[in-house]
């Protein structure tokens, strides 16, 4: 069930600004203040609450009374309550709408250099600021400055320096990616390619959103004099288990998608035997549930599941047993050094046995 509430008669605006709230608490507060400080003022805003539990939506409803209101009964992540911001803006005939994270703030440029870049080439179907690090150390260490697919090799590149992403955006705009964090794209494409994919739910969402809009025919940039704050990302071995899941899942639902089918059965031993190692990582710290976790976006990826990560959900017994007890033969294997198998196995039997 969807709960839509009206705060405030929409004048005719030509973006909308579409803000996912779970439990954002004081974020997407100071978001909204940030965005409300806009030199652009074109702009309407409409927050998606996925269930929140913090009474997040309750504070936002009465500290801004202009922004319009969609409460979820359940968390749909992102991509699947984004795309309800982005019917809502086809629905509302926005020009463009920006997808933005709640934990970012917005220079008071950010937003009206995005819509300029959009203005001023019809060729482009998306743009994001900058991403600085919002971690209150001053340090302006840029977060995201543009990625490229690396379609040989199957991974994203991320630029670390501003020069690299200009570069990369200008030499091969085919292979040039946006986060979703502050993207701006428009209506007129979203109506043509749909919006996320929602068996994703999170992560990797963006990159399909960005190949999608490259194979319209539309290029993808960054706009160098437009600055968003974002909070810092963290490592990735202190991500909870629910962020292992559906990375490890959505990287396979990703490339499998892209990738032509002579490729496909490489790739996929390719996946496994990487994924493999990464279960056994966690195993061998004795971190149990990234490790289920690990193994059940495995799982789900060859089945093609798409859709959350379910915390109640586990694996057989014998399925760690099996797959974990040693990891390194079955990666050799899916790698196809036999001899590597072979040696490990000789070695194996030719150990001297324990004696109690």
């Amino acid at each position: 069930m969807v709960e839509i509430m009206n705060l405030y008669k929409l004048e005719k605006k030509r973006v909308l600004v579409s803000i996912l709230n779970w439990n954002g608490g004081d974020e997407s507060v100071a978001c909204l203040y940030s965005l409300f400080e806009s030199n652009y003022k074109s702009f309407s805003v409409v927050v998606i609450d996925n269930a929140s539990t913090d009474n997040s939506p309750e504070n936002i409803k009465c500290l801004f009374p202009q922004v319009t209101l969609i409460r979820n009964s359940e968390n749909r992540g992102f991509a699947s309550a984004q795309n309800q911001g982005i019917r809502y803006a086809i629905e509302k005939h926005f020009e463009y709408i920006w997808i933005l994270n709640n934990d970012t703030i917005i220079d008071a440029n950010a937003l009206g250099l995005l819509v300029y870049s959009l203005d001023s080439d019809a060729s482009i179907g998306a743009v994001s600021p900058i991403l600085l690090d919002n971690d209150n150390s001053n340090s302006n260490r840029i977060q995201f400055c543009g990625c490229s697919i690396n379609r040989k090799l199957r991974y994203f590149e991320q630029h670390k320096f501003l020069d690299e992403g200009l570069k990369a955006q200008s030499e091969n705009p085919k292979d040039f990616c946006l986060w979703g964090t502050a993207l701006l794209t428009r209506t007129t494409i979203l109506k043509k390619i749909g919006g996320f994919d929602d068996k994703l739910f999170a992560y990797f969402e963006d990159m399909d959103l960005s190949i999608r809009i490259i194979k319209l025919g539309f290029y993808n940039r960054i706009v160098e004099q437009s600055i968003v704050f974002h909070a810092g990302v963290n490592d990735p071995n202190s991500r909870p288990p629910h962020y292992v899941y559906l990375n490890t899942r959505n990287r396979y639902l990703f490339w499998i998608n892209y990738l032509p089918w002579h490729q496909q059965v490489n790739y996929t031993r390719q996946y496994l035997a990487g994924s493999l190692l990464l279960a056994a990582s966690w195993h061998d710290v004795g971190d149990s549930q990234r490790e289920t976790a690990t193994l059940l976006g495995i799982w789900d990826a060859l089945c093609r599941r798409g859709g959350g990560w379910v915390k109640e959900r586990s694996l057989p017994k014998w399925v760690p047993s099996i797959l974990l007890t040693h990891p390194y033969i079955f990666v050799n294997i899916l790698r196809g050094d036999i001899l590597g198998v072979t040696k490990k196995v000789f070695k194996r039997l030719s150990a001297p046995s324990r004696k109690d």
